[in-house]
């Protein structure tokens, strides 16, 4: 899949993980998540990262999902592919493809003055500018008291209001390493998560309810 940009998300994951031209090391970064639904294997989630000197961040995010349902006799099938570019902690242009076993989706957004101009799949219409995205990639705020956002699902272009309460320290273990970080439930119309964050911000680890069905994204590892 190639994006507007001229980025494909194997170029940027390569380019962050292999020595990007433009940015240190310490610039960029790929997370990898081993995705379970119910406890079973199910696939995987990669988000890569790539910020430049000015602070603009460009994430691309693919999910690969497929869990067998009807005792195994049937699977159902998940993959995104997206393109979030944030600068100054708001979001500037979306793009993304979407297969939710057998429909699919074409996402572009851009802001502009009064908001986002989203088109998908051919059809446009408005969404808030101050909203985080479905990947969870952007930290919502971790603050002592409850908030209210917006969510914009990379997946349909669709946006949802969410509340977002504080759950408190938590960590993970990675390669024998403990990484301290917070906790956040998000809950909405059709959402109940859990967002896990470091130090830095970057999220560690995703629970959510789906159509009756637990899933986990743990994070297996770190690629600077």
């Amino acid at each position: 899949m190639s994006w507007t940009t001229g980025l494909s998300f194997a170029a940027l994951t390569l380019g962050i993980a292999f020595g990007p031209t433009s940015v240190s090391a310490a610039d960029s970064e790929l997370r990898t998540f081993g995705v379970t639904v119910d406890g079973k294997p199910a696939g995987t989630f990669k988000m890569a990262v790539r910020v430049e000197d000015d602070g603009t961040e460009t994430i691309a995010a693919v999910a690969d999902v497929k869990v067998k349902v009807t005792a195994g006799l049937l699977t159902y099938t998940y993959a995104l592919q997206s393109l979030e570019v944030w600068r100054g902690g708001r979001l500037v242009s979306v793009e993304a493809n979407a297969n939710n076993d057998g429909k699919k989706t074409a996402v572009k957004a851009a802001a502009g003055a009064d908001g986002l101009a989203v088109t998908v799949s051919g059809k446009a219409h408005k969404a808030s500018a101050d909203a985080i995205t479905s990947t969870g990639w952007r930290h919502p705020g971790v603050t002592d008291k409850a908030r209210d956002l917006m969510m914009f699902d990379t997946e349909d272009g669709s946006e949802t209001a969410v509340r977002v309460e504080p759950l408190g320290a938590a960590r993970v273990t990675l390669g024998g390493r403990t990484i301290e970080g917070r906790r956040v439930r998000l809950t909405g119309k059709d959402v109940d998560s859990v967002w896990w964050f470091d130090a830095a911000g970057r999220p560690i680890r995703q629970e959510m309810n789906w159509d009756g069905h637990k899933v986990v994204l743990e994070l297996s590892g770190i690629t600077r």
